[in-house]
């Protein structure tokens, strides 16, 4: 298996997984919260909260991008169904997490 056959079936997801981090990570240390609201909200109720928590949703996120990835090269149907199901449950626990420390 070379590095190209693994960019070429994985490199998106990859690439997810790199920007999750990196936004999972910034959070979690800056606490910048701003980083990934809009300009055009109103200003959170707890930021530092906000920031905590976005930023172990978007690691666990990024938990999940690097497992369908692996997934790709063993069961692509069980790669989708994973993500779809991550996905989900990322946006119910955003939503809580917006309706308790959001604008």
């Amino acid at each position: 298996m070379s590095v190209e056959m693994i960019l070429e079936q994985a490199g998106i997801p990859l690439l997810l997984f790199v920007i999750c981090v990196y936004y999972g990570v910034r959070l979690l240390v800056l606490k910048d919260a701003e980083a990934i609201q809009g300009k055009n909200r109103g200003p959170l109720k707890k930021p530092e909260e906000y920031a905590v928590g976005a930023g172990k949703l978007l690691l666990f996120f990024a938990g999940a991008t690097l497992l369908m990835a692996i997934l790709l090269f063993i069961n692509i149907y069980a790669a989708v169904v994973q993500i779809a199901v991550c996905t989900i449950i990322l946006g119910v626990l955003w939503k809580r997490l917006n309706d308790k420390y959001g604008a």
